[in-house]
């Protein structure tokens, strides 16, 4: 019996560093992050559309270093600035420390100006996570074109690492039966709705697995559990339409 109800949970949309896929492309960005912190830069921008991974990556590469380095995680920064702007006064100058600022678009210009200030010092990496569209903004502005050290896009994925990280999230979890019924011309449709989007991917397989878990209770003899039938995925879409108008 297909359990697509336990399935659709390992979609979910939500930042858990359990879930994280080690693919090509991320584990590049993870080696370049590394790199920049390891050569102490001061301020390094990680940049990327919405949904493309960028806070999923930060928080993998907090927990990978977390018990080795001196480092900090704010998932918030605008509602937590106050405790930011704390830490980074009591910091001490003689060693070096690493902050990781996600949803870093929501800061103010002063705020960006105060953490300059800090990073400046040279005993702290500051990481920016923060939209593409905010970057062409900051870099205009004249005190930040020769202090950030780094940029790394975050860009999205092909349709080769999105079945990748569809397949590797099912099989995983030993849901290998439910993995064997995505064909390529399912992937093609898939990939065609979400553009490389891996929240969009999620969601999307949230809701098709959804779909399939209401029809297979319904009538288990009308899913075709050799083979998904491409007509789901539509559906699984239009749901998703239906629900943000």
């Amino acid at each position: 019996m297909a359990d697509f109800n336990g399935a659709k949970e390992l979609f979910r949309d939500i930042v858990d560093v359990s879930k994280y896929i080690p693919l090509p492309s991320s584990e590049k960005i993870k080696t370049d992050l590394l790199s920049a912190i390891a050569q102490k830069e001061r301020m390094v921008l990680l940049t990327g559309e919405a949904g493309s991974g960028k806070s999923l990556l930060l928080k993998s590469i907090y927990h990978q270093l977390k018990d080795k380095k001196d480092i900090f995680y704010i998932s918030n920064p605008y509602l937590e600035i106050d405790y930011v702007l704390k830490v980074l006064k009591e910091l001490d100058l003689k060693s070096h420390h690493i902050m990781f600022l996600d949803e870093a678009q929501l800061l103010t210009s002063n705020t960006w100006e105060n953490l300059r200030i800090y990073a400046d010092k040279g005993n702290i990496t500051i990481v920016f996570a923060t939209h593409d569209v905010n970057v062409k903004e900051l870099l205009s502005k004249k005190h930040f074109k020769t202090r950030i050290n780094t940029i790394i896009p975050v860009k999205k994925v092909k349709q080769d690492e999105m079945e990748n990280f569809i397949l590797t999230k099912l099989l995983k979890n030993n849901y290998n039966d439910i993995a064997s019924m995505f064909t390529k011309s399912n992937f093609k449709l898939i990939y065609k709705h979400t553009g490389g989007s891996l929240r969009a991917t999620n969601q999307l397989m949230y809701k098709l697995l959804d779909v399939l878990d209401y029809f297979y209770k319904k009538d288990p003899n009308k899913i075709n559990l050799d083979k998904l039938h491409n007509k789901y995925i539509h559906i699984a879409v239009m749901d998703l339409k239906a629900t943000d108008a």
